[in-house]
């Protein structure tokens, strides 16, 4: 059976200020990478963010922008 649990997920952006969200976590460890729906434009995409800190975990963990993926193109891997 999957462990869940919540933890702030601070999001870092060049140009941006930075965003904290709660984020449903199934492991031990903070994942290396999390998915946030990209906002404007209507299109089907999601933001990428990579881990760059995780001292505070499990009550959080700091992630930076990697890139902007469209769904039709999207590796299940990240």
């Amino acid at each position: 059976m999957a462990r869940h649990l919540t933890f702030s997920a601070r999001l870092l952006r060049r140009d941006a200020t930075p965003q904290t969200v709660v984020v449903r976590g199934t492991s031990d460890t903070p994942p290396k990478t999390l998915r946030r729906a990209a906002g404007g434009g209507g299109q089907l995409a999601f933001d990428v963010y990579a881990l760059v800190d995780a001292d505070g975990w499990p009550h959080e963990a700091t992630y930076t922008y990697v890139e902007t993926v469209e769904r039709a193109s999207a590796n299940p891997d990240l």
